[in-house]
């Protein structure tokens, strides 16, 4: 009875949300790097953030990571264990997002990025641009299916879009646009201090120190150890996003801020499908999207090696360099955040704003 029930509430909400989020075509979002935060309404805001990346390796071309964290200011309701209902008001009202979502997208290059300047065409309207609120929606629709779909309580399989390529960025810098016309990767997360549903893999979830046990991705992948993941202990694990460990930036006065690595291993729950129409064309489908990453509670991901796209990686790559460092290395290093040197911008973010005892 619970699962037709739950399954009538969701055809109710396709038939009055979904025809609102289809995707038959590439769109394209702005990044407005002279605005870092929009509210959207009373309570919902979204600051953006962008981290520059610069190889540490030969051939691999400096990337930018752009950050959309979407969070609600107001008072913190979502402790009731309400997410279920909480994710079908959002969807219909756009009001009261139940988790914090980040939406990160990636253009992705193996030889240079192409730049168009798309000034005119915003300023004629022959452009259309994703509104913030369209984006976050069908971001918090992904999220709600990865999160319920592999309990079986709906009565179809729904397209899981967390990670896509139909995306393209717009960037505006002193009212000029500039579309980066690139192969260009979309991600979904929800941030928490805990999974929602605690006993199916974690598909799009990132969760705070407190409430995330490591699964160093060393253990799991060396010595041939990755077939326990198809039958053993290990199991729960495929599907999901898993904390690796967690390194510091040094400051004076033994002051530290914080960096978590995550690693993603071959997301796709149960009772969902994958849309790979996204990925006409291309020469790369986004399973793992972003791959190993790096990520900062106030800030968003901030490094990542894009396994999928440059087709590089092996059993024996994990992000942790002190367990390998002859055969290991991340690839790439976070330079810049919001055009700053990584260290002054933390000192400006946490220290100088007298954050750091909240982040330590």
């Amino acid at each position: 009875m619970c699962k037709i029930i739950l399954s009538s509430i969701l055809l109710v909400l396709l038939g009055t949300v979904l025809p609102k989020l289809s995707h038959a075509q590439t769109r394209y979002v702005l990044f407005d790097q002279d605005r870092l935060a929009d509210t959207l309404n009373e309570t919902l805001v979204c600051k953006r953030t962008y981290a520059g990346l610069e190889s540490d390796s030969v051939g691999f071309p400096d990337l930018t990571i752009f950050n959309f964290f979407f969070r609600e200011s107001g008072p913190d309701y979502r402790d009731s264990k309400k997410e279920f209902q909480g994710f079908q008001n959002f969807l219909n009202t756009g009001r009261e997002l139940p988790v914090n979502v980040l939406v990160t997208i990636t253009p992705l290059t193996t030889t240079s990025f192409t730049y168009k300047d798309v000034t005119t065409s915003i300023e004629n309207r022959e452009m259309d641009l994703l509104p913030l609120d369209s984006l976050l929606r069908r971001g918090a629709q992904d999220i709600f299916y990865s999160i319920y779909a592999p309990m079986g309580i709906f009565d179809f399989d729904p397209e899981l879009n967390l990670k896509r390529t139909d995306y393209r960025l717009v960037i505006k810098h002193k009212n000029k646009y500039r579309l980066v016309d690139n192969e260009t990767l979309t991600e979904y997360y929800y941030i928490g201090r805990r999974p929602i549903e605690f006993y199916i893999p974690n598909a799009a979830g990132i969760f705070t120190q407190s409430g995330s046990k490591n699964f160093s991705k060393e253990l799991c992948l060396n010595g041939g150890r990755l077939g326990l993941i198809d039958g053993g202990s290990l199991y729960r694990l495929k599907g999901g996003i898993m904390k690796d460990t967690t390194i510091t930036i040094g400051f004076e006065k033994n002051q530290k801020i914080p960096i978590d690595r995550f690693w993603t291993l071959s997301v796709n729950p149960a009772f969902t499908k994958s849309p790979k129409v996204l990925n006409k064309g291309s020469d790369w489908y986004a399973v793992e999207g972003i791959g190993d990453f790096e990520f900062n509670w106030k800030v968003g991901i901030i490094n990542g090696n894009f396994l999928d796209y440059f087709k590089k990686g092996k059993l024996i790559y994990f992000p942790d360099k002190q367990w390998n460092k002859e055969k290991v290395n991340f690839w790439y290093r976070t330079k810049t955040i919001n055009g700053k040197k990584l260290k002054d911008f933390f000192k400006g973010e946490y220290i100088e704003s007298g954050l750091i005892k909240t982040y330590m």
